[in-house]
């Protein structure tokens, strides 16, 4: 017993220590194990020889502390040592009175330990007497020392007792009280084992906390500098593109600035230009007023000169003079226009064979009165007197009150009439039908290239093409040609009407669709012409046939043989060329000047034994072919070369 007291004293004190150190964490952190829960009560024990609770011998009392903050598991040990009985707190004393015999001050502290404060009462209650019964050997004293101690305090213990009153003895009150405080002994040190196992948790607990604590507000305070420096890096990147941003807008307004400028100035420069173009306008617009004064005057002064000269020269803006009959002579020269001087007839007028100034010639005469025949009359006037080629028939002359026309006499008639046998003619031949579809070709080439407009003629058909006594073919009936205007917004020349005008079979499909003429209606009208020449059928459905022979591979049996044996190659090359022409789609037609006539001259020039070429394609000096043709002052055509070597040996007059 006398080794475990300097053990339990030096126990409580570092319990006392460990408590104060427990404080200062929990002050720190008041706030935060304010808002925790309590911890439960817990029973301590420490292991037999550990170092005293209430420290060395000789050391200053513990002074008790006041602090309003108190543990709970030193309040369970302070009330365990209260419930002590009497007996134990007396040996308890004793213990306590050997080694210190002064009383334990109170704590003056705020804060108090109920552990130690508890503890320190019970051993101020003890009697001195038993404060006296603890010290009986010093710590290091040897078993035989301790049993005479133990004797000599029997001693003490049963005078006590005496004096007291005890009926006990005093030797067996003694042992009995030294068992019984050695047990409670022991378990107040596993008691106070356990309440310091607690606090050691408790601080580690708290010095976690405060560890965890501080991590939190060091990452807080990395992450608060870190989303600082972002911001920065931010408003930094921000502030220069504002920047940038800023000196662009600034150079595109100086440029927009500058644009301006000029803009006004060119403004101003048109203004003023406008102003001089109306000005301009007014003086053009006064002398179109007195041109047109002058025009008039002019027309009528050639009017009346006309009606004085009956043999006057017509065409005021005519390229070639041409003359102007008489009503008289036109009547006397078709016997008042009797039906047996009728040689055709057509939607226009009807043409009579007559005899004028001693000239059999054709004289076409209108039969539209009003505005429709006018417009007819003069726009054929207007087309043919600018106009002369040797497959375009020729206008002689005009007669305005009978609204005819004279034209020079082609004694073979129409296309037409040899294509259906009439007058008991005979029959055209292939190579002689070749030649007048050239002739068709090139006359249609010079009306589409004349300048400075080119001209449709709108009503082609074998009736309309004339045939001279060498079977030259010449295009006639020009009623309702119409010149091909150019504008802006089109390609191709056209002229647009609302009057469908022309004959059945021989129309573009396109024009009578959209109402629009163009080169490529006559170019229609061409191929239908071509079938003609190699089947001699009705127009009517004849593109549709010729391309069913021609895929099915019986195009012969559609010939017209009248003409003589085609030449296989040639039917074919023909119809293809024909069934061309007569697509659909005006952009898929073939272009006269340049791939029709090549074709029709390859086969013009083809050799043949059987037939010899005309005469007139004969040079009267060489008896060969003319590839250069004049025409010399007798009247006959001559190679050039043969003329001209003809002229310089001398000779004044033709051979």
């Amino acid at each position: 017993t006398n080794k475990m007291v300097p053990c339990f004293l030096s126990f409580f004190r570092e319990a006392t220590e460990l408590c104060a150190k427990v404080e200062s964490p929990r002050s720190s952190f008041a706030s935060t194990i304010s808002d925790q829960p309590e911890l439960t009560p817990r029973s301590l024990s420490l292991p037999p020889g550990h170092p005293g609770l209430l420290g060395a011998t000789g050391q200053q009392p513990f002074p008790r502390r006041s602090n309003s903050v108190s543990y709970p598991l030193s309040g369970l040990i302070a009330d365990s040592v209260e419930n002590m009985s009497a007996a134990r707190r007396q040996s308890i004393d004793s213990l306590l009175g050997s080694t210190d015999q002064q009383a334990l001050p109170r704590r003056s502290n705020s804060v108090s330990y109920s552990l130690s404060g508890s503890i320190a009462g019970s051993v101020e209650i003890m009697s001195p007497a038993r404060r006296q019964s603890i010290d009986m050997t010093p710590t290091g004293s040897s078993p035989s020392s301790s049993q005479q101690s133990t004797g000599g305090s029997s001693l003490g213990l049963r005078d006590l007792d005496s004096m007291d009153g005890s009926p006990v003895p005093a030797s067996v009150a003694s042992s009995e009280e030294h068992q019984h405080s050695t047990v409670e002994i022991h378990e107040m040190f596993e008691q106070l084992h356990r309440v310091r196992n607690q606090l050691e948790r408790s601080k580690k607990e708290a010095s976690e906390g405060r560890q965890k604590a501080e991590r939190d507000l060091f990452e807080s305070s990395m992450m608060f500098k870190a989303r600082e420096s972002s911001l920065r890096k931010e408003k930094k990147e921000v502030e220069e593109r504002l920047t940038k941003e800023k000196a662009d807008l600034e150079k595109e307004h100086f440029h927009v600035c500058n644009e301006l400028q000029k803009a006004n100035e060119q403004r101003a420069e048109l203004e003023s230009k406008l102003l001089q173009t109306n000005a301009l306008m007014e003086e053009l617009q006064q002398l179109q007023v007195e041109l047109q004064r002058e025009k008039d005057h002019a027309v009528k002064e050639a009017e009346e000169m006309r009606q004085t000269n009956g043999n006057s020269v017509f065409g005021s803006t005519s390229a070639v003079a041409l003359t102007e009959f008489s009503y008289t002579e036109i009547e006397e020269a078709t016997d008042n226009f009797d039906d047996s001087k009728k040689i055709g007839s057509g939607g226009c007028g009807t043409v009579y064979k007559g005899f004028l100034r001693h000239t059999t010639v054709a004289i076409k005469k209108f039969n539209r009165e009003g505005t429709t025949g006018d417009k007819e009359f003069n726009d054929e006037v207007e087309t043919l007197s600018r106009m002369r080629h040797p497959n375009l028939v020729t206008l002689i002359g005009v007669c305005r009150e009978a609204k005819a026309l004279v034209f020079e006499f082609l004694s073979n008639g129409s296309l037409e009439n040899c294509l259906q046998g009439e007058h008991q003619r005979e029959p055209l031949s292939w190579r002689m039908r070749i030649r007048i579809a050239a002739d068709i070709c090139t006359g249609l080439i010079f009306l589409h290239s004349n300048k400075p407009k080119g001209i449709a003629h709108g009503d082609l058909k074998p009736d309309n093409v004339l045939l001279d006594n060498s079977f030259v073919c010449k295009l006639a009936d020009f009623g309702i040609s119409r010149p091909l205007d150019l504008t802006n917004t089109t390609v191709t020349p056209y002229h647009r009407t609302n009057q469908i005008k022309g004959t059945m079979g021989y129309m573009d499909p396109g024009y009578i669709a959209s109402g629009e003429i163009t080169a490529q209606y006559d170019v229609y009208s061409f191929g239908v012409v071509l079938m003609r020449l190699l089947t001699g059928k009705s127009p009517l459905g004849l593109p549709n046939e010729v391309e069913a022979a021609l895929s099915n591979d019986m195009l012969q049996d559609i010939i017209d043989t009248s003409a003589g044996e085609w030449p296989t190659e040639y039917t074919e090359e023909l119809a293809r060329l024909a069934l061309r022409c007569c697509r659909y789609e005006r952009k898929e037609r073939p272009n006269l000047a340049n791939e029709a006539w090549g074709i029709l001259q390859a086969m013009m020039n083809c050799p043949d034994d059987k037939c010899k070429p005309p005469t007139f394609f004969i040079c009267p000096m060489t008896q060969e072919i003319m590839r250069d043709p004049h025409i010399a002052a007798d009247g006959f055509t001559y190679e050039g070369e043969a003329i001209k070597d003809w002229l310089q040996r001398g000779h004044k007059c033709p051979p």
